[in-house]
């Protein structure tokens, strides 16, 4: 994983942390620590085939998550990013796993 997206995504982690950030079990809304509702504004980020792997070292406007598209992202508003798992990426074969 490039060390710039590595680095965006702590620092989402740490942001969330930091503002005390819960989910209501009734309305299933993020909550801050004043009780006000958070909006997120995202996106997803999944590849489906082998090697399940998005391109990290170029832009590519289908399969890419690169500097140039983290840069993209945070100009558009973005503040969150769902990364997809492939399950077969993980457990490659019948109790393996990667």
């Amino acid at each position: 994983m490039r060390k710039s997206f590595t680095t965006l995504v702590i620092a989402g982690v740490l942001s969330l942390v930091a503002s005390k950030i819960t989910i209501d079990p009734v309305t299933r809304t993020f909550r801050d620590e004043f009780n006000r509702t958070r909006i997120f504004h995202g996106t997803n980020v999944v590849v489906k085939g082998y090697p399940y792997l998005p391109v990290q070292d170029r832009f590519d406007p289908q399969m890419s998550l690169s500097d140039e598209d983290i840069k993209n992202m945070k100009e558009w508003g973005i503040t969150l990013v769902r990364l997809g798992v492939m399950w077969e990426s993980v457990e490659y074969a019948p109790l393996k796993y990667n």
